[in-house]
């Protein structure tokens, strides 16, 4: 490969989100709405619009596999490209943000709520 030449690396990561979520927000998320910090710590925090996830790597039961749709000849029939697999996950849950002292200039604390808390209230 030249040295002038560009290239860019893709990875695909799996990320299983809990809690309580607008699916039209996953809809309309694009790179620019996502923010994915922290992927090799113990601790990745995922913002996608206004919500924010805390969570940690986990084995995944089986093999994730990822596909691409590709535009065939015939436009009736679907067809998929192989993108790649997995063993791991990243298993996520909603984090809300609050203020632990009156002053401005005070560290903000994350509180995580679990998937059986997420359910019936909303903050």
């Amino acid at each position: 490969m030249e040295d002038n030449e560009e290239w860019e690396e893709e990875q695909l990561v799996l990320v299983e989100l809990c809690g309580i979520l607008e699916t039209e927000v996953l809809h309309e998320a694009t790179t620019e709405h996502c923010r994915l910090l922290g992927i090799n710590t113990s601790e990745p925090v995922l913002q996608i619009g206004p919500y924010t996830f805390v969570g940690e790597h986990e084995d995944a039961i089986g093999t994730n596999v990822f596909f691409e749709e590709v535009q065939g000849d015939d436009s009736e029939k679907k067809r998929f490209q192989f993108k790649g697999m997995t063993t791991k996950s990243i298993k996520m849950v909603r984090a809300f943000l609050k203020q632990t002292a009156e002053e401005d200039d005070m560290p903000v604390e994350v509180e995580q709520n679990s998937t059986e808390e997420s359910f019936g209230e909303q903050n």
